[in-house]
């Protein structure tokens, strides 16, 4: 290709250069990456110090559960109508992460998922080791690939299947203000991971495992399919006043941003993102 013919950096069609040395560390990517690893470094220091010391120990240490935004959803119902009490496993600092969670989600979206959530970033370091052994391993590559190709063809099952994660919010909260007691903790993959070293075998093992798994395959498949604060975070970000629009007059369909946005969203050819 000549020099006339190469396409020029910012321009319709053109794909972002690839950013080298320090220019590419100082970048919004790395600011995320850093965010969520200090997040996830303190939830990690809050529940290894908790089963260290122990509940009946001489200090009192805070459940990394405290810190569990979702918590105060299942909670919200037994709170308002009983005074101020929780349900089990539930703290007010539920309640006031989940006040802050939805202020964000109303003014950013999904911001919390994206740069907060410890649960988010343990799948995204999946996806990046995924993409580290793919780049040094042909026949890995080669291999998911092929496994994506076929996978396409169930892409219209995976438009519904994003759906799921409504249901379980109304199962996770509906059953929680019914019964009195967190049903879905069991299941939730976070709470499996903040109580892993009690050693006790749940559901939310299993799930867990699962969601790693795919997270090799797949970006974000529990954020995708499944979260049901993801879902209400959805639901409340669908009346933010802040969101991306296409600029049709400029694109080219080239589908280079539709090929990169890991929530599946095809956005080459939609009005608001």
């Amino acid at each position: 290709m000549s020099a006339q013919s190469k396409p020029i950096p910012g321009t319709p069609g053109s794909v972002k250069p690839h950013l080298k040395g320090l220019k590419a560390l100082s970048t919004h990517q790395t600011f995320r990456r850093i965010t969520q690893l200090g997040f996830a470094s303190f939830i990690a220091f809050l529940a290894i110090q908790h089963v260290v010391i122990g509940k009946n120990g001489e200090i009192v240490t805070a459940s990394a559960e405290a810190f569990c935004p979702f918590g105060g959803l299942e909670t919200l119902y037994k709170y308002i109508t009983g005074g101020g009490a929780f349900i089990s496993h539930t703290h007010l600092m539920d309640v006031i992460l989940l006040t802050a969670v939805l202020a964000v989600a109303l003014l950013l979206r999904s911001a919390f998922c994206g740069w907060i959530c410890p649960l988010g970033f343990l799948q995204d370091l999946v996806s990046n080791l995924s993409r580290v052994l793919q780049k040094h391993i042909p026949s890995l590559r080669r291999g998911i690939v092929s496994l994506k190709k076929r996978g396409a063809r169930l892409a219209v099952l995976g438009r519904y299947l994003c759906y799921v994660k409504y249901i379980v919010l109304a199962w996770a909260v509906g059953g929680s203000a019914y019964f009195g007691y967190m049903v879905f903790r069991d299941y939730y993959p976070w709470s499996t991971l903040l109580n892993i070293a009690e050693f006790t075998f749940t559901p939310g093992v299993i799930v867990l495992v699962v969601t790693l798994v795919a997270s090799f395959f797949i970006e974000r498949p529990w954020c995708c399919y499944a979260c049901p604060l993801g879902a209400a975070s959805g639901i409340l970000g669908k009346v933010s006043p802040i969101y991306l629009k296409r600029d049709a007059s400029a694109c080219t369909s080239c589908k280079i941003c539709t090929k990169a946005c890991p929530m599946g969203i095809e956005v080459h050819t939609a009005t608001a993102i």
